[in-house]
């Protein structure tokens, strides 16, 4: 990594020593962790233990834990799974209208089967909470909220859905995708007011491949993989053993550099406020600090991010502008303009950041964007 600068953490982030040396570790201890010899118990005990280590981080119980193979896999087991436990009692499902396609797709695909979808607007990154306190008079079988948006960086206020939830005496149980914002907000919120939640390793320094699913106990998913039974019999195979073991060092370490990023998304903040005649912030009221959004007038983003690239130094695209997949459902959910979407960026922030590197993203940027629109 010291060949270029990396502001892409949202999309997935450089992993943790701690995490790299759990996942080696674990690699020697190669039992099967469902045979019952001294190898296979070896590699058993470090998955109980890295259950317990995910568990404390959510405030939740070790048995409510479901490792799977990431974000989009929980998401889709939590849905689909929802879909299939609460059909006899409604068909209705609430969500958002900007949620990552992982939660949207599966959803869509219920809606083509005769599911009714309801879609909660975001604009400006705020929940409309009398939308969605109307739209639970008439009940639900389940509510997908995400905790915070992998675009924009808003964080949702998952702690009042909870209470509209409870006010409207719906019965709906509540599924939150919480990959982007797990151990980025309050580590108190997420099981206290969900229940199911989705969260990844390789957004907070763990490696790729490995996710979970919280489930509240007294919540009986149906299967979702068949097979040896494994994670309480809801997602058969053979776990990842190193995966899931640097998912808890991870889990351990991430926290400790939240005031060094929440440093660095400030002084981003500062840095490009200077160039509000050519640089737009997207800044939702509440949000999380590990992503910032920003939208250049004249602009193209794919070609920003090509040039800064050329130059050393990785962001994303704020959306994927192409004939195939069009302009970002999340960015135009916030209230952006077509052509703001074209051109925006999306800088997100890692424990391995430096202000010095935003100073020299900054200047490249700023380079970049007056050679564009000259």
């Amino acid at each position: 990594m010291n060949d270029i600068i990396y502001f892409d953490s949202a999309a997935t982030t450089l992993p943790l020593e701690t995490a790299k040396n759990a996942a080696i570790n674990a690699i020697n201890e190669y039992g099967n962790p469902s045979s019952l010899h001294t190898a296979g118990i070896r590699a058993k005990r470090l998955i109980d233990e890295a259950r317990k280590t995910v568990a404390a981080s959510l405030f939740c119980k070790p048995e409510e834990i479901i490792f799977t193979g990431g974000g989009s896999e929980s998401n889709n087991q939590a849905i689909f799974g929802l879909a299939k436990l609460r059909a006899r009692r409604s068909k209705r499902i609430i969500t958002t209208d900007s949620e990552h396609p992982s939660v949207s797709n599966p959803i869509k695909a219920l809606e083509s089967e005769g599911w009714e979808v309801v879609y909660i607007p975001t604009k400006n990154g705020s929940l409309d909470q009398a939308v969605l306190e109307n739209a639970l008079k008439d009940g639900a079988a389940f509510v997908s909220i995400m905790l915070a948006n992998n675009e924009t960086g808003a964080e949702y206020d998952i702690a009042a859905v909870r209470r509209l939830i409870d006010k409207s005496q719906s019965g709906a149980l509540f599924h939150c995708d919480a990959v982007q914002g797990y151990l980025k907000t309050d580590k108190r919120i997420i099981a206290k007011n969900c229940d199911l939640a989705s969260i990844s390793a390789h957004k907070i320094g763990g490696i790729k491949g490995v996710g979970a699913l919280y489930c509240k106990s007294g919540i009986k998913l149906p299967a979702f993989i068949h097979g040896g039974g494994q994670e309480r019999n809801l997602r058969s195979g053979t776990e990842n053993t190193a995966g899931i073991a640097a998912f808890a060092a991870a889990c351990a370490e991430f926290p400790k550099y939240s005031e060094h990023i929440s440093a660095l998304h400030a002084k981003a903040i500062s840095v490009f406020s200077q160039y509000g005649d050519i640089i737009k912030l997207n800044l939702p009221e509440k949000h999380i600090s590990t992503v910032l959004s920003l939208s250049v007038k004249g602009a193209r983003s794919e070609v920003m991010l090509n040039a800064l690239d050329l130059q050393g130094v990785c962001v994303s695209a704020g959306s994927a502008c192409s004939a195939r997949k069009g302009p970002s459902g999340a960015l135009t959910a916030y209230g952006l303009t077509k052509e703001e979407i074209d051109g925006t960026l999306r800088i997100s922030f890692g424990w391995h950041n430096t202000e010095q590197e935003i100073e020299i993203l900054a200047e490249r940027l700023v380079q970049i964007i007056k050679r564009l629109t000259r």
